[in-house]
């Protein structure tokens, strides 16, 4: 199995110099999730570090939404005091950075404060969701919600935490006809919990048929479950594109913290085209 063949009509792949990533069919926005490669093998998992990584494709960096992330529910809006220099960030002299695991990103207001947005990953999945290229024709604003959502992200449901903050922020026509995609992500068969306190709340919140149990483990499988969250906050089951790639498995694509990747992410990146 190729990498191609799993990647949804979304996205496309593409290279340069080694690196890869999938280009991220967004209307009015640069989005692009970079996969393993020997660009962000420098990148240390940090923000900062993967975006300076990655200049030699992307450009010299400016200023970046690069949340720490916490496995929770906050979602970031592109405002002025949750964008950072890049460069003070690299210089140690940047604020501490806000805690969050998602940034709605408005095409418009990063325009004018000139800023990017990023997320890291390694088995957590990305979840990506834009309006239509109607409603983005239509109302002229540009946005995307980008979510990592691991196994307690899935629990507390950051799905509609995030959809219902882009609900509140342009309206419920706005995810009349929007898409999702749900990344690169540890799949069910390599994700065994044993019995405690968050694995029972699993069990409370995962549906049936994305839990399975073998011996005293418990095996989750999140980009199911996160399908289901999804059309229950309202994007439809025919919008929702899985890229049906298991970080653990293909660890010559991805970085896989099971698989022993301790300090590399993947890097979701989004900006004003």
């Amino acid at each position: 199995m190729n990498a191609d063949s799993k990647i949804a009509g979304v996205a496309v792949l593409e290279e340069f110099l080694g690196q890869r990533w999938l280009r991220l069919a967004v209307s009015g926005l640069d989005v692009r999730f970079f996969l393993r490669g020997p660009m962000l093998d420098n990148g240390l998992g940090k923000g900062a570090a993967s975006r300076t990584a990655l200049s030699p494709i992307l450009g010299e960096p400016s200023r970046m939404i690069a949340p720490k992330q916490i496995h929770g529910t906050t979602i970031l809006e592109t405002v002025a005091e949750n964008a950072v220099s890049v460069e003070s960030v690299m210089s140690r002299s940047a604020p501490r950075d806000k805690e969050a695991d998602g940034v709605l990103f408005d095409a418009c207001e990063a325009g004018s404060l000139g800023t990017e947005a990023s997320l890291r990953f390694a088995d957590c999945a990305p979840v990506v969701v834009a309006p239509s290229p109607e409603w983005v024709e239509l109302n002229g604003t540009p946005w995307v919600l980008m979510m990592h959502s691991g196994y307690k992200g899935t629990v507390l449901n950051i799905m509609e935490a995030g959809l219902k903050k882009a609900r509140a922020r342009y309206g419920a026509p706005a995810l009349d006809g929007a898409w999702a995609w749900i990344g690169p992500c540890i799949g069910g068969a390599n994700y065994p919990r044993g019995i405690e306190e968050w694995t029972l709340r699993g069990l409370e919140t995962f549906r049936e048929p994305n839990v399975g149990k073998k011996g005293e483990k418990v095996f989750f499988d999140i980009a199911e479950e996160l399908k289901f969250q999804l059309m229950d906050a309202g994007i439809a089951e025919e919008r929702v594109f899985l890229s049906g790639i298991d970080t653990c498995e293909r660890t010559d694509l991805c970085y896989s913290y099971r698989g022993g990747d301790s300090t590399a992410r993947m890097f979701l990146w989004a900006a004003t085209s």
